[in-house]
């Protein structure tokens, strides 16, 4: 018998081509338009997100995945709406990234999730610095979703948001922040899936010099 519990995160395994937290964690779905691949099949690969975005300290992770062996129930339902909130974040950004304006029902689902992360959000000094910091319980099991949802706010509120596109490849659709200079990404990653749209094209080429000889 195969042992489900979660295991100890990994701080690597997710590619994070997205620009911000927000949309990495839109993309942890890939592949929507050809069948799609889950990243999220445990509550383990949600704290390796976290980790490996820098958004959860390994302590952290380590002493979450330690009390999800213990209680697997509450940590699978944590996963369950990690997975909810990242569907409602897809729609959102997809919608803006077409020009269109989010519906209603999403951004319901962020203003529902929102409060109870955002309420965990504390100020600490350190040194002759003050910064923003994560404070719950220890079995807070959402929290690796806290800092997803409001880097969704907070680009959302931001001109930034007119920045946000969608893959042109025809299986891809995940998100990213254009940043270049007149705004014409097309790729979420020039090397995969530019280069193979560009593999595509050669070939249609190639097969119609053939076929106009």
């Amino acid at each position: 018998m195969t042992d489900s519990r979660p295991a100890p995160p990994s701080a690597s395994g997710f590619e994070l081509a997205g620009g911000a937290l927000c949309l990495d964690f839109a993309n942890t779905l890939e592949h929507r338009l050809g069948g799609g691949r889950e990243s999220l099949r445990s509550y383990s690969d949600l704290l390796a997100f976290g980790v490996q975005t820098g958004s959860l300290a390994a302590a952290d992770a380590e002493g979450l995945a330690r009390r999800a062996r213990r209680r697997p129930g509450p940590a699978a339902g944590a996963l369950d709406r990690a997975i909810a909130a990242r569907e409602d974040l897809y729609r959102i950004f997809s919608a803006l990234a077409s020009g269109a304006r989010p519906a209603p029902a999403e951004l319901r689902g962020l203003n529902r999730a929102l409060p109870a992360a955002l309420a965990r959000l504390r100020l600490v000094a350190d040194g002759e610095r003050i910064g923003w910091t994560w404070s719950g319980p220890a079995d807070a099991f959402d929290r690796p979703l806290w800092p997803v949802l409001r880097s969704a706010a907070e680009l959302l509120t931001s001109d930034d948001r007119e920045r946000v596109r969608e893959c042109d490849s025809r299986t891809c659709s995940w998100l990213f922040l254009d940043c270049s200079r007149n705004r014409s990404r097309r790729w979420c990653d020039m090397k995969t899936c530019g280069n193979r749209a560009k593999a595509r094209r050669h070939y249609r080429r190639r097969r119609g010099l053939r076929g106009a000889g």
